[in-house]
């Protein structure tokens, strides 16, 4: 992936911030405060009988500002800045969600490894373990899980970029 600096990010951001394919697909700069680290998700992209096409998100509720991790603000901020001559309101990921799909079949190739769909990358494997503990446990303490959770989280998740979250 790291050969396409467009397909890089764009999995960056899928994973990181669990956004959606069609959310991903309309960001703009202007939705990106990096002071804040945040991203502010307000919409959707859709390619609809050959046409590109900005829709409200999926729900209401899927209007939201996600706070980001300093290493992906850098990263993002230099990716649009590498970006000729974008405008505060064009996409930064000017492709497909049938490019994303190839750029995933690609990428488990090259690793190796079994193919996931691209929607299982909003579903972190920390999220369903915390869920399931929660859910198996007959007197959850959540107080004192919710005080642990940076420490699980650290523990439990395995992917290689995990020392790079500051919690």
């Amino acid at each position: 992936m790291m050969d396409k600096p467009l397909s890089y990010y764009a999995f960056e951001m899928l994973y990181w911030c669990g956004v959606r394919e069609g959310e991903l697909l309309a960001l703009t700069p202007a939705d990106f405060d990096f002071e804040k680290q945040t991203v502010t998700i307000s919409k959707s992209y859709q390619r609809i009988k050959g046409r590109d096409v900005i829709t409200d998100p999926k729900t209401p509720k899927s209007n939201r500002v996600i706070q980001m991790p300093a290493f992906l603000c850098d990263e993002m901020q230099d990716y649009i800045k590498s970006l000729y001559a974008v405008e505060p309101t064009d996409r930064i990921f000017t492709v497909t969600k049938s490019y994303l799909h190839r750029e995933m079949d690609r990428g488990a190739k090259e690793a190796g490894v079994k193919r996931i769909r691209i929607h299982d990358l909003r579903h972190p494997y920390v999220k369903h373990t915390t869920k399931n503990i929660i859910l198996k446990s007959r007197k959850p303490k959540l107080p004192r899980l919710w005080i642990e959770l940076p420490q699980f989280v650290r523990t439990v998740q395995k992917h290689p970029m995990v020392d790079k979250i500051r919690f």
